[in-house]
């Protein structure tokens, strides 16, 4: 049986081009804007915040915690539905790092550590403030600092995702098929092994071969 998604919360598009992990990246960011967010709130009330971490105040932090794990989980999923090998989903891995920020190379902690200061930094004022009877500098230094560690932590699980495709594609072995390349096998009349090369759409990043007779 082909690889499904836990949460299919979205259609799988096998007729992509490329693997896409923009809206994966987007739920990290989130993920940790919400870290920076509790961060903040720590150094800023030191003890005092912890009546609020998880008062009524902060659900709107649960769910949107819980619904970028919830894209993270299909996402990394609908991936490996579209390995057919080991090897291939740490290729998939690989070509999908290419829609990243700066393709998650330079400039991309930058990036990324900004995107979550803004987000956690912006929620911490739409709540009120609570902070701001508190130490606000020692809030957004928190803020920051934690903004900059997350960041890292994501470029590491980002470097380490073809590692972790390819792990786990070994451990629970998937067989997925491309009903285009399907169909053109089925098209074929009989002949020589040697005489006909299948391309299958699945493989976008090899050369097509001559389709000559041997």
């Amino acid at each position: 049986m082909p690889y499904q998604p836990i949460f299919p919360l979205m259609p799988i598009h096998r007729s992509r081009p490329y693997p896409d992990l923009r809206r994966t990246y987007l739920a990290l960011v989130i993920m940790g804007s919400i870290g920076a967010h509790l961060v903040s709130e720590f150094a800023g009330m030191g003890i005092a915040a912890g009546r609020i971490t998880l008062s009524p105040l902060h659900y709107y932090l649960g769910a949107a915690l819980l619904i970028a794990l919830l894209v993270l989980t299909n996402d990394l999923s609908a991936l490996l539905s579209n390995a057919s090998s080991r090897r291939d989903a740490k290729r998939l891995a690989e070509i999908g790092l290419m829609s990243l920020p700066f393709a998650g190379k330079r400039g991309f902690i930058t990036t990324t550590a900004c995107l979550q200061f803004a987000l956690g930094w912006t929620t911490v004022v739409a709540e009120g403030s609570p902070l701001l009877g508190h130490d606000v500098g020692a809030g957004a230094i928190g803020a920051i600092i934690s903004a900059f560690i997350l960041s890292l932590v994501i470029r590491a699980i980002t470097r380490r995702l073809p590692s972790i495709a390819q792990a786990v594609v070994e451990y629970y072995p998937v067989t997925a098929q491309d009903p285009q390349c399907g169909a053109f096998v089925e098209q074929q009349p009989a002949c020589d092994a040697r005489a006909t090369d299948v391309w299958c759409s699945r493989l976008f990043n090899r050369p097509p071969p001559s389709l000559q007779s041997a």
